[in-house]
């Protein structure tokens, strides 16, 4: 037979459990839920609903927390005062006794013990089974890989994405990031260093700074066109259609530089992008693609301010705030009107679009439409006097950060060959935070969590390496688009970590430094001369927004490194480093 029995494949699901942890619970065989239902009831077990434990496990401890998608699998023994957090797996034959604390996106081998009491022994004239227990416990921190074959003893802590060798006997404190093996298991590495990947010199450095400042206008005259009726435009790159982003992308690029695009006048481009904006409800349309709204407005009729902010398919439909708005701040100009909807629509009806965004899939352009109402709030308040503060919003980004992760958005699990992960998260999360907290100089709620968080979904990505990982999806299919080397994904995780590292200055210091170094050698690398960056290296051709995109990026990095100090553009418009105005309390 070519299929397994239904036997069979329960027994496989028992022994590799983590087949069944990101299977819908109603996809889940019965015997899998009701397994986990029967646990769930007995005194002093808490269980999420999505974890998976075998049937043969034998789990007799007297108190259990499991948390969300983690597994126990087929003959674990489970006893003592037990804790296991999210994402976090016990492989066949693991065995707990005593008190075990697990934290998230833990991986155990099987056979695995961890021995979290132990027996007294101090009278010599007395039977050592009757002279008790004690327990000081064992803490294995998130992320970190348990081997096969391990012992763990009591009083040990595992720290955080640590790596603990085959067969080792772990009977002390093992530091974070470390990697110990042998009897007693010692330190043989930190996983942070000795990669051996090389580093970008300030000389290398300077040497590409100069070729940019050279070559930036030639960037620019690449992708000028003449629009109909003769004025000049902008392409992304030679082929594509003009566009207002464009325009807008060759302005910050030429601000970086301290000037305007070469051959324009300040005065007409100010107006050019102005006359983008609709003066009824303050909001940016490109006419060629209007928003669904654009007729009713054109028609004289009113018009639903929640309607006109709620979240679109069409990017530019929120974007347009932002490019257009930080452009004309770019040629120290501003925005004819405020945007008008946001200074109309209801509270309630604010907090409605807030909570209609769908923080899985959609976390990436969730986090891009708050991005555009916290720009909205700043050029309304800069530029119009406006006193709008929008309480709702602070309040409502105060109450759903997640505290274990220091997301909005949620962890994906694999749908087929895509590891998404913690990218469509991270991804909105720069967007969100840059139209906010960094837009309003205010401190990023659980920066620290964060910072791990961002770091362990780059590590996950090899750092969007065309070497690495994120290098195999180099297609043209979803993957190849989602996790490919782009200024986005790039960008996404260094500008959080950029801001983040100066909230918490000693947080992951060196790691920090070390992934920055890394992504400022390889962004360098990535510049076509006279042509500039491709936004997706390796697929497309380079144009303007990757220029500009990875101008940013070089920079961010660069600053990281404390090697900022000399460059000759400094980014400018949607990407500036700067904070709109410094509040001396938050805006609520």
């Amino acid at each position: 037979m070519n299929r397994w029995d239904d036997t069979t494949d329960r027994r496989r699901r028992d022994v590799e459990p983590w087949l069944v942890a990101y299977t819908p619970l109603e996809e889940r065989q019965p015997v899998e839920r009701d397994r986990v239902t029967e646990l769930a009831s007995r005194p002093g077990y808490e269980l999420d609903p999505t974890c998976v434990i075998a049937t043969d496990a034998l789990v007799v401890a007297s108190t259990l927390r499991v948390g969300a998608h983690s597994t126990i699998a087929s003959g674990c023994v489970i006893r003592g005062d037990v804790r296991i957090g999210a994402h976090s797996s016990l492989n066949a034959g693991a065995t707990t006794i005593g008190r075990v604390t697990i934290g998230d996106w833990v991986r155990i081998a099987g056979t695995a013990v961890l021995v979290g009491e132990n027996h007294v022994f101090d009278d010599p004239d007395t039977p050592i089974f009757v002279q008790g227990l004690r327990s000081e416990g064992i803490v294995v921190g998130d992320d970190t890989w348990i081997g096969a074959h391990v012992t763990i003893l009591d009083g040990v802590h595992i720290g955080p994405h640590s790596v603990v060798a085959a067969g080792a006997v772990v009977t002390r404190d093992v530091p974070a990031w470390s990697v110990v093996a042998g009897v007693p298991a010692r330190v043989v590495r930190d996983r942070r260093h000795g990669a051996g990947r090389p580093r970008v010199g300030r000389d290398e450095l300077a040497r590409f700074a100069e070729r940019v400042a050279d070559q930036w206008p030639d960037v620019l005259e690449r992708c000028r066109t003449v629009e109909p009726g003769g004025a000049d435009g902008y392409v992304d790159a030679p082929g594509r259609p003009s566009s207002p982003r464009a325009l807008n992308d060759a302005v910050e690029i030429a601000a970086a530089f301290g000037a305007v695009p070469p051959g324009a006048r300040r005065d007409e481009l100010v107006a050019r992008i102005q006359d983008h904006q609709d003066p009824v409800t303050g909001m940016f349309v490109d006419p060629r693609h209007p928003p669904a709204w654009w007729e009713t407005v054109r028609r004289g009729e009113p018009v639903d301010p929640a309607m006109v902010l709620a979240p679109s398919d069409h990017e530019w439909d929120h974007y347009g705030i932002l490019s257009c708005g930080y452009a004309l701040e770019a040629l120290g100009a501003a925005p004819r009107h405020p945007v008008r909807v946001l200074e109309q629509i209801e509270p309630g009806a604010l907090e409605g679009l807030l909570d209609r965004l769908d923080w899985g899939w959609l976390a990436w352009p969730s986090g891009a439409w708050v991005d555009a109402v916290g720009t909205a709030l700043m050029l309304n308040r800069r530029h119009h006097r406006s006193t709008a503060t929008l309480p709702v919003l602070w309040g409502w980004l105060a109450t759903h950060v997640d505290p274990r992760s220091g997301m909005w958005g949620a962890w994906l699990a694999p749908t087929g060959d895509l590891e998404v992960g913690w990218l469509m998260a991270v991804n909105g999360y720069y967007r969100l935070v840059r139209g906010t907290y960094a837009q309003f100089g205010l401190e990023v709620p659980r920066a620290e969590r964060a910072i791990d968080t961002v770091l362990a979904h780059s590590r996950q990505h090899d750092w969007f390496s065309l070497a690495g990982p994120a290098g195999r999806h180099r297609g043209d299919g979803a993957a190849g688009s989602l996790l490919g080397r782009t200024a986005c994904n790039v960008l996404d995780v260094v500008h959080p970590l950029w801001l983040l590292s100066r909230q918490c200055p000693g947080y992951r210091r060196d790691e920090i430094r070390d992934a920055t170094a890394r992504v400022l050698t390889e962004a360098i690398a990535d510049w076509v001369d006279g042509e500039g960056f491709p936004w997706h290296v390796g697929r497309d051709h380079p144009g303007l927004q990757g220029t500009e995109m990875w101008l940013a990026v070089v920079y961010l990095a660069a600053d990281v490194l404390g090697a900022s100090d000399g460059l000759p553009w400094r980014p400018r418009g949607v990407h500036r480093l700067e904070p709109a105005d410094h509040l001396h309390h938050p805006p609520a």
